[in-house]
């Protein structure tokens, strides 16, 4: 299991400009801070606030925060080690400082990069493939709200599907029986959805969704799997992210060919 120097370079890059690294300065050694900027080509999340921002990667902390307030955030995270910053003491302290500023703490999240020794998967037959241009006529009846989920700051670029027909159990396709038109097939013909968001200048994040009478079925890991290799194929960087308390969807990501690489933690004006 390997992340490439090439895809270390790449998110690198992405996170210099989520976090506005250029003007950051060194907390401690595993730790920097900048003041919030939105630069173009950062990954801006609809509804989600840039007032402060941390990113966890490679045990390392990258911190952007409003630049009156970097002098307090400063003496507060210097006893902060980068790999426990997101023990819930830590974040609790941290909330009830964004509360005076009304904001607070929306949602942490664990994300994966591709693994470069990960096996290539082949691509069963009848997989219906969704080109961008076709994408926002289905947003009135889309059911797969993780793959596609329409977002104004990260568009919904590509992605593909299993049509209901072709599904059985134990990760195999059946290949028989009727023959599916599969590029005039809807959305709501599908069994299980994988999209890719234009996230950012660098990167693509892949979600997943799986109708509940289709899933244990091995659909997920697959559909991810193949829109993993398509992107990479075009020179892409996808990433796949997830709840921590999402055990079934950690384990997609592994077994689709992703390791775990960052942490980020997001905020948000409080209601």
């Amino acid at each position: 299991m390997n992340i490439s120097a090439h895809t270390l370079e790449t998110i690198q890059k992405q996170f210099d400009l989520d976090c506005n690294l250029g003007e950051a300065h060194k907390i401690k050694d595993d730790m920097w801070i900048a003041p919030s900027v939105v630069l173009p080509g950062s990954r801006v999340i609809d509804k989600l606030d840039p007032f402060f921002r941390v990113i966890i990667f490679m045990g390392k902390a990258y911190v952007m925060a409003e630049p009156e307030t970097i002098p307090g955030w400063e003496e507060i995270l210097k006893d902060y080690p980068a790999e426990w910053f997101f023990n819930y003491s830590r974040l609790r302290k941290i909330d009830r400082i964004l509360n005076e500023y009304g904001r607070e703490i929306v949602d942490t999240h664990i994300y994966y990069l591709p693994d470069e020794d990960a096996p290539q998967k082949e691509e069963p037959e009848g997989l219906r493939w969704f080109e961008e241009a076709e994408i926002p006529g289905y947003k009135e009846i889309n059911p797969f709200h993780n793959a596609w989920p329409y977002s104004s700051t990260q568009p919904d670029v590509i992605g593909v599907g299993m049509p209901k027909g072709k599904t059985d159990r134990h990760d195999s396709f059946d290949t028989s029986g009727t023959t599916y038109a599969t590029n005039k097939l809807s959305v709501t013909e599908m069994a299980a959805l994988a999209g890719a968001s234009l996230d950012g200048k660098y990167v693509h994040q892949i979600g997943i969704d799986v109708l509940p009478q289709y899933r244990g079925r091995g659909l997920a890991v697959t559909l991810v799997t193949i829109l993993k290799q398509r992107l990479i194929e075009e020179g892409k960087l996808p990433f796949y992210g997830t709840a921590e308390s999402h055990a079934i969807s950690r384990m997609t990501g592994v077994r689709a060919g992703f390791l775990p690489a960052f942490a980020e933690l997001f905020v948000g004006k409080m209601k």
